[in-house]
């Protein structure tokens, strides 16, 4: 749980509509972030930025709508009614307008994507009113291809860009609408948080169970009835979205991989990352154009290869 700025102190704080350099000039005053890379397409704004030390903003109100792609670290943000931790991989995304307080901790990296407001207008009814953080494969496989297309500096990644950003807004606008979180018990909520944050971890539903104090076949009914997949389901698509994480973003080996993400060997990982992505572990690596962040240029020139 996130231990800073009680959410009954969220209500009413935060300044809505302040520029996007006063935001910036405040992250950057104490050394705790760094822009690494910054491009400016069509009416989107793509910025990279590392977070050398934990920083911490008060609570404000973007004026745009703001798409995020954690890449290494943790962040953690809090809104007036729950709060969101997001690991690497994870993808979220905040409207225009929204109170909320954000803390990136050591270490973390970031791409953030800025939309003009007119992009949105033509997903108006659709685009979720709050944020939330996207899941799905399709948007962890458009969001690695967008890493990779904003790392090259040929003259097609331009329209490239513009392209992968329009198709993860659509799947924003067509992910499935969550359960209203005044439905869901505590309990259950406890309970897919544990899945969450521990998917790597060998989870039995028994376990998951005795921590929520709940008999394991309820929790396997309320779990699919609140989630909308069964426990296993939501540990194997973390672990392939992991997957594809360090697939995009490191050159550790597929065996290793296999390993970290809690598969049995590489051909597990195999069959299963061609099931639910369509294509093979080494295929993904090579259209997400894996590029570790020793890699990164930080004088916000072409990255260095």
């Amino acid at each position: 749980m996130i231990g800073w700025s009680s959410s009954s102190n969220m209500a009413g704080l935060g300044t809505v509509g302040r520029t996007d350099l006063a935001r910036s000039s405040r992250q950057d005053q104490d050394g705790s972030c760094e822009i690494l890379r910054q491009r400016a397409v069509g009416r989107f704004t793509l910025i990279e930025s590392l977070y050398r030390n934990t920083l911490e903003l008060p609570p404000e109100a973007y004026s745009h709508a703001e798409i995020t792609l954690v890449i290494e670290g943790t962040v953690s943000e809090r809104y007036t009614d729950r709060a969101i931790t997001c690991t690497p991989g994870a993808v979220r995304f905040v409207p225009a307008g929204e109170v909320h307080q954000v803390r990136f901790d050591h270490g973390s990296r970031c791409l953030h994507i800025r939309c003009d407001p007119s992009v949105l207008e033509q997903f108006q009814r659709l685009i979720p009113k709050s944020a939330a953080e996207i899941t799905g494969m399709a948007i962890t496989w458009l969001t690695h291809r967008l890493y990779a297309e904003f790392s090259r500096r040929d003259t097609a990644s331009a329209i490239a860009i513009e392209g992968l950003i329009l198709e993860v807004l659509a799947e924003i606008s067509r992910s499935e609408t969550q359960p209203d979180s005044r439905l869901v018990p505590e309990w259950l909520k406890r309970a897919t948080e544990i899945v969450e944050a521990r998917f790597l971890e060998r989870l039995s539903l028994a376990d998951i169970a005795s921590q929520v104090g709940i008999h394991y076949v309820h929790l396997s009914r309320q779990f699919h009835k609140f989630n909308r997949c069964t426990v296993g389901e939501l540990i194997r698509r973390r672990r392939i979205q992991h997957a594809c994480h360090l697939l995009a973003q490191s050159q550790t080996p597929l065996a290793e991989i296999a390993l970290i993400c809690g598969f049995s060997d590489q051909s597990h990982l195999s069959f299963l990352f061609k099931r639910y992505m369509g294509i093979s572990p080494s295929k993904f690596r090579s259209l997400a154009g894996s590029s570790p962040a020793t890699e990164v240029a930080v004088d916000g020139t072409a990255p260095i290869h």
